[in-house]
């Protein structure tokens, strides 16, 4: 399989006094568009500044408190993403092969339920670590407008999810027929039916001729075909699909959609992660 680093995830930074680090930052991080979170990792408390793409992190330095000491002011350690858990794997296998040292690609749940990482060293000590994308990750990415506050915006986004979540209905609401929409002459027409806390409802009808570029989704997606018959390819397999078939398609699963019937109805569901 190919590699692929899709970016620098974290960057920690060892501090002699985490609250005065702190109280610096948060001026400088705010006017650079960063947000902010607090969190314990290892029982100490760790102040994180992130934006679309990086997390940058403030960490006690431990000054030879520990055996595996960083003093006031060094990098702690330099983290790479990758897509997902088999590249983690891969880049572990890879680095093997190369003569490095690396740790055993493992969960690690004090940082996140789905945090998946490796960590090795280069010649001078530095600590090195690839992990592989993650449910925060994707969230911040996909609703960065939506993360207004600057402390734990996500932790915000969610609370205001839930609520929409458990809102009452409203007491005229609109009414329509989901099998009443025009088919396209190419191609493939894509309309949002709802949209509730992290999940959208979306209407799909194909053309004869529906485009067969792959998708690689962030989100995780249920679709079942309404009506008319279709192929699709997941991975290296290929499936002739009727009406009444669904099929459950994790994020980052790539696929595509070969061919379709004229006419042929589809119904998705779209999850955004709610588990960080």
């Amino acid at each position: 399989m190919d590699l692929e680093v899709t970016g620098i995830d974290h960057l920690h930074i060892s501090v002699r006094d985490t609250h005065a680090s702190e109280s610096f930052y948060d001026g400088v991080m705010k006017l650079l568009g960063f947000r902010k979170s607090v969190r314990l990792i290892e029982r100490e408390r760790h102040v994180s500044y992130f934006n679309r793409v990086l997390e940058y992190t403030l960490r006690p330095a431990h000054d030879g408190r520990y055996t595996d000491p960083y003093s006031v002011g060094s990098v702690h350690h330099l983290c790479f993403q990758v897509r997902d858990r088999a590249s983690v794997d891969e880049a572990q296998r890879r680095l093997r092969e190369l003569g490095i040292e690396t740790s055993v690609p493992s969960l690690y749940p004090d940082r996140r339920p789905d945090y998946y990482a490796t960590y090795f060293k280069d010649p001078d000590g530095l600590r090195l670590e690839i992990v592989s994308d993650t449910a925060l990750r994707r969230v911040t990415r996909e609703r960065w407008a939506e993360l207004t506050d600057f402390s734990n915006p996500v932790a915000a986004l969610l609370e205001r999810d839930a609520r929409v979540l458990h809102h009452t209905p409203p007491s005229n609401p609109h009414i329509a027929n989901l099998y009443q929409a025009p088919t396209p002459a190419t191609g493939e027409a894509f309309q949002l039916l709802a949209r509730y806390a992290g999940t959208s409802i979306e209407r799909i009808v194909s053309s004869e001729a529906p485009g067969t570029d792959p998708y690689l989704q962030t989100q995780d997606e249920w679709v079942v075909l309404l009506r008319g018959t279709a192929e699709l390819a997941i991975g290296e397999q290929k499936y002739k699909l009727r009406a009444g078939d669904h099929v459950s398609l994790p994020a980052r699963t790539q696929h595509r959609v070969l061919s379709t019937s004229h006419g042929a109805l589809w119904l998705a569901v779209h999850v955004a992660p709610t588990t960080l």
